[in-house]
């Protein structure tokens, strides 16, 4: 099996890497290849919808650059945890152009590439009501759905500080479990 995380914090050691670190972690463990990806360190373009919809008709995303790596990543991994913190009730900039560029996936070629993927979400962010995350939520579960992909579980955990996370026994140990689960 192999699990493939996406940080879509612009911070690293801050606390969506840090959970995100500990799912591998738990996977790595139970036996699962594990790789991590920054999207802050990658180049992705926002998605233009060019030329009538391109990658519906051609099965390809016609702007190079570092989401065309990235697009083989999704397609060789079974489990894809995505990562983000929520801000204003949705992802970062970084997660959200990351997300746009999913549109690819709406050629057949790319849904069947995607199809029965296990997706887990990963969100903290400061506000004390989980349900400051459900926008977020709701957008991973859509999508998932849409790519009959698996909306398999998220760990929403109200956190303040860079690297508060780590004082959270519980969440850090939920996150481990997570990654063992996921086979």
């Amino acid at each position: 099996m192999k699990a493939l995380g996406i940080v879509g914090s612009p911070r690293k050691n801050g606390n969506t890497d840090i959970l995100v670190s500990e799912v591998l972690r738990g996977a790595k463990d139970s036996g699962s290849k594990v790789e991590m990806v920054f999207l802050n360190d990658l180049e992705i373009k926002p998605c233009q919808a060019i030329c009538s919809d391109y990658c519906k008709r051609t099965s390809n995303c016609k702007i190079k650059d570092d989401m065309t790596d990235l697009y083989n990543k999704l397609f060789e991994s079974e489990v894809i945890i995505l990562g983000t913190p929520v801000y204003w009730y949705g992802p970062s900039a970084q997660f959200k152009a990351f997300m746009d560029r999913w549109y690819a996936f709406s050629h057949p070629k790319y849904i069947l590439k995607m199809r029965g993927k296990k997706f887990i979400l990963i969100a903290p962010f400061e506000e004390s009501d989980t349900s400051a995350a459900n926008p977020l939520v709701e957008m991973v579960d859509k999508s998932a759905n849409y790519l009959d992909a698996k909306f398999h579980s998220s760990l929403l955990v109200s956190v303040g500080e860079k690297g508060a996370i780590k004082q959270n026994l519980e969440a850090m140990n939920r996150a481990y479990k997570i990654g063992q689960e996921i086979k």
